[in-house]
């Protein structure tokens, strides 16, 4: 029969491993292709809200055409990443250009944008998952993320030898 101490140490650890296993795939989602050409990134502005808020996760795949009103993450002005939606797609002597908007944003976008500009297509978005990315590039985020799992693991095996 296992006690709730054993218990509680067990969830702790599972739910740390949980958690740095998400932020390693979302730290190689956003700086590399390996994922499929899935794209991940944190939105650090309330232009998309409520759709998409301050501290989400969006996950972006390039597709082959993009229509009105998707929401794409694209390089802006600066290369700067900004996640939009489309508001009009202009076709005139074979080029596109593209016209966004922030749902939030009274106006649309000053800048338009050409296809070769698109990361790609917002496919999913995960709430708030982006203030954990954040608070795990700090030193004490870290120092949870590495020294309290490996406590409470190390805690664990101490409790099974006891029981042993």
């Amino acid at each position: 029969m296992h006690s709730p101490i054993k218990f509680v140490f067990e969830l702790i650890s599972w739910l740390f491993i949980g958690a740095i296993a998400l932020l390693v795939v979302f730290t190689i989602g956003s700086n590399t292709n390996i994922l499929g050409g899935y794209k991940s990134f944190m939105v650090l502005s309330g232009s998309m809200e409520p759709t998409i808020n301050i501290g989400d996760i969006v996950i972006a795949h390039r597709q082959i055409n993009y229509f009105k009103n998707d929401t794409i993450t694209f390089y802006g002005p600066e290369n700067r990443v900004v996640t939009h939606r489309i508001a009009l797609i202009k076709e005139q002597d074979g080029n596109t250009t593209i016209i966004t908007k922030g749902d939030a944003n009274r106006s649309i976008d000053s800048d338009t944008i050409t296809p070769n500009k698109i990361i790609g297509k917002v496919i999913f978005i995960i709430p708030k998952l982006g203030f954990v990315v954040s608070f795990s590039r700090t030193i004490p985020g870290l120092i949870l993320l590495i020294l309290v799992p490996a406590i409470a693991l190390i805690a664990n095996e101490l409790l099974k030898l006891k029981n042993a």
